[in-house]
């Protein structure tokens, strides 16, 4: 099964607003592939879905269980300075440091960047091609 970082955006999009993202959280939560996430990436999902779209204190409670519990934990013990938004890299570390097949990501400047060591960074669209 493939080991993937879902990016930040990629995962509010998917719960918020529908698309090929939601079908990507839709595939998580079926188990169609082994979520990777770390720390920072939890805070970034939770501290953006409180504190830029006010989702309730139920449904941020609700997303951080499924969080703690459908996916794979990692700590990266390496950072990483390549990205042009310094505030990208802690999704390379991850996926470094959890060897992810994919990083799925929105962002242009990430998708830019096409691997990373042995991780492909590719489009929500493009990963759904592959399942």
């Amino acid at each position: 099964m493939h080991k993937v970082v879902v990016d930040t955006n990629v995962f509010i999009s998917g719960f918020l607003f529908g698309g090929n993202p939601r079908k990507i959280i839709e595939a998580w939560i079926n188990k169609k592939y082994i979520f990777c996430l770390s720390p920072e990436l939890k805070t970034e999902i939770i501290s953006k879905l409180k504190n830029k779209f006010f989702l309730s204190n139920q449904s941020l409670k609700i997303i951080e269980e499924a969080l703690d519990i459908n996916t794979e934990k990692f700590i990266p013990k390496k950072k990483i300075s390549i990205c042009k938004d310094p505030q990208d890299n802690f999704l390379l570390e991850l996926a470094e440091e959890s060897t992810a097949d994919y990083l799925i990501s929105g962002d242009k400047l990430v998708l830019k960047l096409g691997n990373y060591k042995k991780t492909k960074i590719i489009s929500p669209k493009n990963f759904l091609k592959l399942l």
